[in-house]
């Protein structure tokens, strides 16, 4: 049980990593979030997916820790 939440930390940290580095691929690919825009400013895309980069990164660290699951 431990090494499958290891795993999964490891899994999740390395797609956000890779988010991370690979906002401005990703941004082409998929093209602009108008409601990020809107809500964020210029620039929103770009910042809602680094949102979402370190969301993952925190959401995989508290399940790494939690004692329950």
């Amino acid at each position: 049980m431990v090494f499958a939440k290891i795993g999964v930390f490891i899994v999740f940290t390395l797609v956000a990593i890779g988010i991370l580095k690979y906002t401005y691929q990703i941004v082409q690919i998929f093209g602009k979030m108008s409601w990020a825009e809107r809500r964020l400013g210029t620039g929103g895309t770009f910042t809602m997916w680094k949102l979402i980069a370190i969301g993952l990164i925190v959401g995989s660290l508290i399940y790494l820790t939690s004692a329950a699951w």
